[in-house]
């Protein structure tokens, strides 16, 4: 009778696992690697939107520019209102200016319209607002009776020029209040004090009114040529300003 072996255990090989310090130190790099991406991805955002922050601003700039440009250019001498009967065309001070001309198809219903450029307390600071009114039945006031457009926000401070020329037509000279309501100047400067952190600024603007203005003058000086000749001069070397 032959004896059966009895098999023994195979020694089985010990499987090692991970210590809490490994799984410590693995979370703590994955941790700092998520961080590193969210910064990344967060700067990302902000540069982009820095950016669209930045081309919207530039585009308003520009469309302000032209709206105000092409308004000063298209002054007519009509009348908006009679101060101890005389004839009222264009009121223009430092931080103010008031004329009548047409508006675009999107704020009128046609006809000429009495507009007003100045700044006013904001928010933030002042303002450069826009407030308009049919010239049909106007009356004083009524600039003000609705709230006026809001341009340009934290502009700092407006100044205003104003090109006129004397009676005999022999001398031009710019002045920042324009003394003769009855008539119309020649050119109007516009200067902002406004300063961005983003490097944008408002560039001066300068711009001829297409209405002739002799013809607001005394008949016997109407259409004289020497009026032009030193007016064009003076446009075209706008550097070389006579100033009161």
């Amino acid at each position: 009778m032959t004896r059966s072996r009895t098999s023994r255990p195979q020694p089985r090989h010990r499987q090692r696992g991970f210590t809490l310090v490994e799984l410590l130190l693995a979370t703590a790099l994955i941790a700092l690697i998520m961080a590193m991406a969210y910064g990344g991805f967060r700067a990302s955002v902000r540069a982009t939107h820095s950016g669209e922050q930045l081309i919207e601003e530039s585009n308003r700039l520009r469309v302000v520019h032209e709206f105000i440009r092409t308004r000063i250019a298209q002054a007519m001498p009509l009348i908006i209102e009679d101060i101890d009967e005389e004839p009222v065309r264009f009121v223009g001070e430092r931080d103010r200016l008031r004329f009548v001309a047409p508006l675009p198809g999107y704020l009128s219903f046609g006809g000429p319209y009495v507009q007003e450029f100045r700044i006013e307390r904001g928010r933030e600071g002042m303002d450069l607002v826009f407030a308009y009114a049919m010239l049909n039945g106007y009356e004083p006031g009524d600039l003000d009776a609705e709230p006026p457009v809001t341009l340009l926000e934290n502009v700092g401070d407006l100044s205003l020029e104003y090109l006129g020329f004397e009676e005999d037509g022999e001398a031009v000279y710019w002045d920042s209040a324009w003394v003769e309501p009855g008539r119309m100047p020649l050119a109007v400067t516009m200067t902002l004090d406004f300063e961005r952190d983003n490097g944008l600024d408002f560039p001066p603007l300068s711009t001829p009114l297409m209405v002739d203005s002799a013809s607001t003058m005394q008949p016997q000086l109407r259409g004289s040529s020497s009026i032009l000749s030193p007016v064009n001069r003076r446009l075209q070397n706008g550097d070389d300003r006579d100033r009161q």
